[in-house]
């Protein structure tokens, strides 16, 4: 029995990545006025759900691979891409983020960064000295579509800030009874460019 237990044990910290091991932060941060039930409607677990994933992210320097330093300006896709964590992704179908949810994520995060959804991501770009860069020193955020069901989603993220400046990854965001949705840690490969 214990020797099962331990086997158990290694094989779900490998599976919830290498953020579970190498003592990242765990920035988390409450849902203003966000339903924290996995039964809620769908519009407030998807806002729930991507107010956590974009906290992480902008929180974690070693997940999105710009160490000390904070964006004066966030922008996010308003469409969710099944391939967002691929860097040879299409792009191609996006879902729809809803009015609804882009509120309610904004609101959640007003006060730790400056976000702002889009619709065209060629709409914040600029290009200088042969570099395509966001403007105002920002960075442009694709979302992942929210895979998964009730109890745990995996969500892949982009963050793109200049050419050589920009990284792929999927979160794994499971929902604990008593305290909503909180990433637990990434799963798969990571890219940096």
């Amino acid at each position: 029995m214990r020797r099962m237990f331990v086997i158990a044990t290694v094989a779900g910290l490998l599976a919830a990545g290498p953020a579970s091991c190498a003592g990242r932060s765990r920035a988390t941060v409450p849902a203003a006025g966000v339903s924290s039930t996995a039964a809620g409607p769908a519009g407030a677990r998807e806002a729930e759900v991507y107010v956590q994933v974009l906290a992480r992210y902008l929180g974690t320097p070693a997940e999105n691979s710009f160490p000390g330093r904070s964006f004066p300006a966030v922008y996010v896709l308003d469409r969710a891409y099944p391939d967002a964590a691929d860097p040879g992704g299409q792009h191609q179908p996006g879902t729809p983020i809803g009015p609804d949810a882009q509120r309610r994520i904004t609101a959640a995060l007003e006060g730790t960064t400056h976000l702002t959804f889009i619709a065209d991501r060629t709409s914040v770009l600029e290009t200088g000295d042969g570099c395509t860069r966001v403007r105002d020193g920002g960075i442009l955020i694709t979302l992942g579509t929210a895979d998964g069901d009730d109890r745990e989603v995996h969500v892949g993220v982009n963050g793109f800030v200049a050419c050589l400046g920009a990284t792929w990854l999927t979160y794994v965001v499971r929902h604990q009874a008593g305290s909503g949705w909180r990433v637990t840690g990434t799963t798969g490969s990571m890219a940096i460019s």
